[in-house]
């Protein structure tokens, strides 16, 4: 065995952790609260869930062009709020805004290895 081919091994060994870690990190991201950034394709989208307890959750929820707050559970689904574009648009907008930055750190961290 060459000390290249050891080489190889070790560096594909390490992206391998690498892209381990980074899918684990998006995943508990997600897990955190799901954000959906494609809100302009849907009549029915759900922007941003999150979980209070074991099968209780709350969800903002974009119906056409008005944006709700539901809680949903084990019983059923309600309606707690009707919020504001002005509340909702710009959290929407910040989201999207940071995950244009993370695609062009990635980006810019994988054009490093298409160059080796």
């Amino acid at each position: 065995m060459s000390i290249g081919f050891a080489f190889q091994v070790v560096w594909a060994l390490l992206l391998v952790v690498l892209l381990l870690f980074t899918m684990a990190y998006a995943a508990r991201a997600l897990q955190r609260g799901r954000v959906v950034l494609s809100t302009g394709r849907r009549l029915v989208t759900t922007i941003e869930s999150t979980a209070l307890a074991q099968n209780v959750a709350v969800h903002v929820v974009k119906v056409a062009e008005r944006y709700y707050l539901v809680g949903g559970g084990s019983a059923g689904v309600s309606l707690l709020a009707e919020l504001s574009r002005e509340d909702v648009e710009p959290y929407i907008e910040a989201h999207r805004r940071a995950l244009s930055d993370q695609r062009a750190a990635l980006g810019r961290a994988f054009a490093r290895f298409r160059r080796s």
